[in-house]
């Protein structure tokens, strides 16, 4: 099941020492990075913008893929 972008979800969480309380959280999401077909990294998102971010982490890294643009939209 894929999750929209952006999504949050409700959990259960500890305070000390307020106790057991409900939270809203950021949902996050592995994203395997590969260049060529070969995995280079994996990294957690919340999910939507994996284009501009996995180019965004090939530039910080020094890396060039040749063929890298961002989409269109």
């Amino acid at each position: 099941m894929s999750t929209p972008p952006y999504a949050t979800a409700r959990v259960d969480v500890v305070r000390i020492p307020d106790g057991a309380t409900r939270d809203v959280v950021a949902v996050e999401e592995p994203l395997e990075i590969r260049i060529g077909g070969a995995p280079v990294a994996v990294t957690m998102r919340t999910p939507g913008h994996d284009e501009e971010l996995a180019l965004g982490f090939a530039l910080s890294e020094g890396l060039r893929p040749a063929a890298a643009r961002l989409p269109d939209d």
